[in-house]
């Protein structure tokens, strides 16, 4: 076996004249060739990292993302150096903050995720009261011990404020118990022992991606970012629905901010969110920001997940229609009328907004049968489908500079894999024809 995607030849692809399909993800995951099943690459999923997934019953994420690499991994093989020459792969390394978030996400929330398991830990068996903990014997593989020969089980919420208004005396508790309360808005996204260290990778990964996103913005460059958690549930002060912080609203922030200090200055960026379950902490990030444009195509409120946020009369402060635009989508959708709701979206973006940039919130849980739709909803694009939606993004979007997909859910791991890989590599490939 031989390690793949070295430093020195990552170094090199960089150089490489012509729009690449760059892929990039944290440089601890292990890439590895085979030679005795014909060069075959796979990604190396450590006994921790699947240990982790067992936290939940949907949320694989760490094998979603190894199976989405070795998927891309293997369209690269196929077609060889031809077409294949256009992507290259950049592994990076985390972050040493969460400066990278600090635009679009409290400073109090973002302390509380670097610290809150290690002020969980320190109270020891006695101090730790089980009601807030997943129960230990569903995960004791996946803690450490803290010295006392238990393991720490992952933290979770006892108890949520009433909704932050303006002007509100609530504040988080100085108790860990109170502040995972205050911060988080539901019970299936825990603090673990290793989240501090996947949230930096993950802050390494973005802050790739606008490093290249801004040397490569005069191309028509396409970025796949794999962090592992997804984001664009969380908000400016709450994380939940398995996202503690928000790739894409930093990202944009970030780039807005880079492109000012470059001499775009009021740069337009657009986020196009075609994950089945509305992103209610983009939405909420950019409710009153007219510089960004949130499309996002999800199954009603009323039907499912996150409910409550995504109708189609929510199109940000004041009215002001450039700001948002939901088209939410009745349960067992399939792509003729997905397509007819993706259409007139990225009409929306291009022919309306014109933006520097477009990142897609690439959540595949669209697929049929996902198992995290609520019973008799979920949508049943698939197979084919995918290629199609990579395609039209990559037909609207040819006069965009740039196009970056962050992953984000999807829970059908026998097809999600192909899924993103279809989608991301239609959509460069219709770009380097528009």
């Amino acid at each position: 076996m031989t390690t793949l995607l070295s430093d020195e030849t990552m170094t090199s692809t960089l150089t490489d004249e012509g729009s690449k399909l760059t892929i990039i993800l944290s440089d601890s995951l292990e890439i590895i060739e085979s030679a005795s099943s014909g060069g075959e690459r796979t990604i190396t999923v450590s006994t921790d990292q699947l240990l982790c997934d067992a936290m939940d019953e949907y949320n694989h994420t760490r094998f979603r993302r190894a199976r989405i690499l070795e998927s891309v991994l293997r369209e690269q093989q196929r077609v060889g150096k031809g077409t294949g020459g256009s992507m290259r792969w950049l592994p990076v390394a985390a972050a040493t903050s969460m400066d990278f978030y600090k635009l679009v996400h409290t400073e109090g929330l973002l302390t509380f995720l670097l610290n809150a398991f290690q002020a969980w830990e320190s109270l020891g068996p006695q101090g730790r009261d089980l009601k807030g903990s997943l129960p230990v014997e569903e995960v004791e593989h996946s803690t450490k011990a803290g010295g006392d020969d238990e393991p720490c089980p992952p933290l979770i919420p006892i108890n949520m404020p009433l909704p932050r208004l303006p002007n509100s005396r609530q504040r988080p508790s100085k108790h860990v118990f109170g502040q995972m309360g205050y911060y988080c808005n539901d019970t299936c996204t825990p603090v673990f022992d290793h989240l501090v260290h996947e949230l930096l990778e993950d802050a390494g990964v973005m802050q790739s991606v606008l490093d290249l996103a801004l040397v490569e913005r005069d191309t028509k460059s396409t970025i796949y970012a794999v962090p592992t958690h997804p984001g664009h549930h969380a908000a400016h002060d709450s994380f939940g629905g398995y996202c503690y912080v928000n790739h894409v609203a930093a990202l944009a922030k970030q780039l807005q901010e880079k492109l000012s200090k470059m001499g775009t200055i009021g740069a337009k960026i657009a986020i196009l969110d075609v994950d089945y379950h509305c992103g209610n902490g983009t939405a909420s990030i950019f409710h009153d920001d007219s510089s960004v444009l949130l499309v996002s195509l999800h199954c009603d409120p009323d039907y499912d997940y996150p409910f409550h946020i995504g109708y189609a009369d929510e199109v940000g402060e004041k009215g002001d229609s450039s700001r948002t635009l939901h088209l939410p989508l009745p349960p067992k959708t399939k792509w003729p009328a997905y397509r007819v709701a993706l259409e007139h979206g990225l009409s929306r973006i291009v022919n309306d907004f014109d933006p520097q940039a477009l990142i897609v919130s690439l959540g595949l849980d669209t697929y049929a049968e996902d198992p995290c739709a609520l019973r008799l909803a979920g949508f049943e694009l698939q197979g084919n489908d995918y290629v199609e939606m990579g395609r039209l993004i990559g037909e609207r979007s040819a006069s965009i500079s740039t196009v970056i997909f962050v992953q984000e859910g999807g829970y059908r791991m026998d097809a999600v894999p192909e899924a993103a890989k279809n989608v991301v590599t239609s959509c460069h490939a219709s770009r380097q024809l528009g």
